[in-house]
């Protein structure tokens, strides 16, 4: 069992205790990562399993709904990612309205104690909780139910704090090497496979269109180098990020060419995609020939960026 939905999904399994590592981890970047070593390495010391509970969807579809927060990357990627660093078991906890009036007190006994059975708890030094956010790290020391570790924030070499918040305004403004540098990997982005209009595949590089996995942040309009993974396999990929100018009435898209992909329908399949590099911007040209002609440049430039392609 790697991860469940719900801490009420866990039943006895944690009946001889946890280390409980708490937070939404969106993007699970470096801040996070020093968060997770440190309770993974009190619950090696412990013996006890370590439990990271994370929430979904992000508390501000409920809290702030004119204006959610958008992902650094889906929630499977996050539990990957979670698991990867060390957690023996993922607790999703779906963020509902109900959920967010639960008091503090309510939290630390429902949650961490009777269905976590939490002996040592690992936040972030700002962490809050409960409804209105009346639960803080002194207070869950007050509890005196379990040990607290509260984990310092992380800076990076020019001394700001890695925050989701700041990687989020990096991606939407293209700067996705300091992003990757934050996050620990490059901007990991996926979607699902939609029909388009074929105009790829007219102009000799059939694209797929992809609808995002939620609401993600995206990267401005331009044409990307990317890695894309599918089914298990990697592929380099230059990726059009928005509504390209030689078809003014399309939709915003995102559309990406799998170099060296065996052409084959792949509608209803699931793309990821990581953002490595702005190719250009969008922009018009004078005719067809001259973007075909670019579209091929666009290519050549994301295959010698990329790792080679395992298709």
């Amino acid at each position: 069992m790697s991860w469940v939905l719900g801490a009420e999904s866990v039943g006895t399994t944690l009946a001889a205790g946890s280390v409980v590592a708490v937070g939404v981890f969106d993007g699970v970047h470096r801040g996070h990562q020093a968060l997770l070593q440190e309770a993974w390495a009190q619950a090696r010391a412990r013996g006890l399993p370590l439990v990271v509970l994370t929430f979904d969807p992000h508390p501000s579809e409920v809290l702030r709904p004119q204006k959610p927060t958008p992902l650094l990357c889906p929630l499977t990627h996050r539990i990957e990612r979670l698991l990867q660093l060390g957690a023996d078991l993922v607790v999703v906890q779906p963020f509902t309205t109900a959920f967010s009036h639960l008091s503090a007190e309510s939290f630390v006994q429902q949650v961490l104690q009777q269905q976590l059975h939490a002996q040592l708890v690992v936040v972030g030094e700002d962490f809050r909780f409960g409804h209105r956010q009346q639960g803080d790290v002194d207070m869950l020391r007050r509890a005196g139910a379990f040990e607290v570790i509260a984990v310092s924030a992380v800076h990076d070499e020019s001394g700001e704090r890695i925050a989701s918040t700041r990687i989020r305004a990096m991606v939407q403004a293209g700067d996705l090497q300091a992003a990757a540098q934050l996050l620990g990997e490059p901007f990991y982005w996926a979607g699902i496979v939609v029909r388009g209009e074929s105009r790829g595949q007219t102009l000799g590089y059939p694209t797929a269109n992809l609808v995002p996995l939620g609401r993600l942040v995206r990267p401005p309009e331009g044409v990307y180098a990317c890695i894309a993974h599918l089914e298990g396999r990697r592929y380099s990929a230059a990726v059009s990020v928005g509504t390209p100018p030689m078809f003014p009435h399309s939709p915003p898209l995102v559309e990406a060419y799998l170099i060296d992909f065996p052409p084959r329908p792949l509608y209803g399949r699931l793309i990821a995609l990581q953002f490595l590099q702005r190719l250009r911007p969008q922009r018009k040209f004078e005719s067809l020939d001259a973007l075909v002609a670019q579209m091929a440049d666009d290519v050549a430039q994301a295959r010698a960026i990329t790792p080679p392609s395992q298709g």
